[in-house]
């Protein structure tokens, strides 16, 4: 089944064409300044007009069913990403990312790139926020100092996917200058990403509770959120994007209990949601549900905290490497996922040409080896083991499967697992501040490939949180030049040996990379499993067949 809505080639900004970061970054590196992306690149060779089909009717109401409750909807700072699934129909960036992760223009029309550490945007004239405000480069001023020192309730554990941005200046009325601290290869992306880039308009945080309302430039306007309960949205009448949003209304009903998600299917209570492998073909068997699978970026991980103080036996290299060599994750994979999944590395299969392949992860890296487990163990004089607590989250149900296969399978090396499952706001909380020894946890998507190993270098919040002790200088130098590297081509290999040598170090142990099942009911037309982990579609394609 397709996991692509059916007008993925059209571009929503009025110039057309989709912009690839890719091609940008490396045209920027080459050029310098003067460097302009506008839809697309200059020179490039215009596509052939393409027939329009009939535009999708507009009208209806949507309810979605959410397996896990945001914590709270603040456009900066979140570390769930069920916070995004919240606030994503209501907050826009000023770069927006396609169905097929392509860059174009969203409320930046275009932007230059004046020299390696600075750029100007120019912002779209005539958008509007849902209070009325029109947009305004004091608007996008205001939200990147925000987005560069995140106010409660979000949390400063995230600036490590933040840019080197060292603060934006008015240029005029819609002309916003960005200045970075130095060459930054992850800025274009990151603003796509849309996770941590919203634009909101000036003042907001002293207008409204920004956990419990927000006020954006989306095609939704939030009208209420209880929190473990529900969102409604109506359409943004003054939306720019004109003919967008397609439905009246969106909803979404916060159902951790899949049980409860299956039977709202089913009664017609919800039009569709996230589902586990056998649920998704169990309700596959009704003609009146339709199932979408999709890889997404969302990867399960074991991460590991390594600070001063009581030194614990997995501040051995040796120790975690028999964790990682013990873990059978095809077993993972069967029992929790009815076989569908991968596994993955620091960086997921299916991010490009970044990943490690899936030979390397398998037969070398990822092998599941008992005997070399069970001697590393012994040669670094833990063979009778220990006890560790593993925190995850309480929902979705398969962090707990998973968790009780590790719990198994690190057992026939003498350690012993001890599971606290927590809700996500807490388990969020916990992790931004590393008071944990294990957390079983995911990985959501990245604007820029840096997002996935940024943490591995000092200068990242998370690295101090989480394992201060850690030393490794080559992944440091490796990191750290390579965000600041504009040629992709040289990137790649620079990011491959760093994940080659974490694979090595195992500070945090990936484990697998899921496919998502999504089902359902036939009048929602256009929906699609998106690789970032987002329900993006429900706020730009969707509509209601008539």
């Amino acid at each position: 089944m397709s996991d692509i809505p059916s007008d993925k080639a059209r571009s929503d900004s009025p110039g057309g064409g989709d912009l690839n970061r890719r091609d940008l970054l490396v045209k920027a590196g080459q050029i310098g300044a003067g460097a302009v992306a506008a839809g697309s690149l200059a020179g490039a060779a215009k596509a052939s007009p393409a027939r329009r089909k009939a535009a999708p009717p507009r009208g209806g109401k949507v309810t979605w069913a959410l397996e896990q409750d945001p914590a709270h909807i603040a456009p900066f700072g979140g570390i769930l990403t069920a916070n995004h699934w919240g606030k994503a129909p209501m907050y826009e960036s000023l770069i927006e990312w396609d169905v097929k992760l392509n860059e174009r223009p969203a409320l930046a029309t275009s932007w230059k790139v004046v020299d390696a550490r600075t750029i100007d945007f120019t912002l779209r004239r005539g958008v509007r926020f849902h209070n009325g405000k029109e947009l305004t480069a004091a608007d996008a001023k205001y939200s990147f100092d925000l987005q560069l020192n995140p106010p409660a309730p979000g949390s400063v554990a995230v600036l490590g996917q933040v840019p080197a941005i060292a603060g934006t200046e008015v240029r005029s009325k819609y002309v916003l200058r960005m200045k970075l601290k130095n060459p930054d290869a992850r800025v274009f992306g990151y603003l796509a990403w849309n996770r941590y880039s919203a634009i909101v308009p000036e003042g907001m945080y002293g207008q409204v509770n920004a956990g419990r309302e927000g006020i954006g430039t989306g095609p939704f306007r939030l009208l209420e959120y209880q929190p473990n309960s529900h969102l409604e949205f109506a359409r943004f009448q003054n939306y720019w994007k004109r003919g967008r949003p397609y439905l009246d209304a969106l909803s979404f009903k916060v159902l951790p209990d899949e049980q409860a998600r299956v039977a709202a299917l089913r009664a017609g209570a919800i039009d569709g949601g996230t589902f586990s492998a056998d649920s998704a073909k169990a309700l596959g068997q009704n003609r009146n549900l339709k199932v979408l699978r999709g890889l997404t970026a969302a990867f399960r991980e074991l991460q590991m905290t390594i600070k001063p103080g009581d030194r614990k036996p997995w501040h051995d290299v040796r120790v975690r490497q028999a964790v990682n060599f013990a873990i059978n994750r095809q077993e993972i994979i069967n029992r929790v996922y009815s076989g569908f999944g991968e596994y993955s590395g620091h960086v997921p299969p299916g991010y490009g040409p970044w990943p490690l392949t899936r030979s390397e992860l398998r037969d070398r890296y990822e092998k599941h080896d008992l005997p070399k487990a069970r001697a590393l163990m012994r040669a670094a004089g833990v063979a009778n083991g220990f006890t560790v607590e593993m925190t995850t989250f309480s929902t979705p149900l398969d962090f707990a499967s998973v968790a009780a296969v590790i719990k198994a399978q690190l057992n026939r090396i003498n350690i012993n697992v001890n599971i606290v499952a927590q809700e996500p706001g807490t388990f969020a909380a916990n992790n931004g501040r590393g008071t944990f020894e294990w957390d079983l946890t995911a990985r959501g998507m990245r604007g820029d490939v840096d997002g996935y190993l940024a943490e591995f270098n000092p200068s990242s919040t998370a690295y101090q949180a989480w394992y201060p002790l850690y030393r490794n200088v080559r992944v440091w130098r490796l990191v750290g030049n390579g965000r600041i590297q504009l040629d992709q081509k040289k990137r790649i290999p620079m990011y491959k040996e760093a994940q080659r040598l974490l694979m090595n170090d195992v500070v945090q142990v990936p484990l697998v990379a899921v496919s998502k099942f999504q089902v359902v009911r036939p009048r929602v037309a256009n929906m699609y499993v998106a690789f970032s982990d987002f329900n993006t579609g429900l706020h730009t394609s969707v509509y209601i067949k008539r």
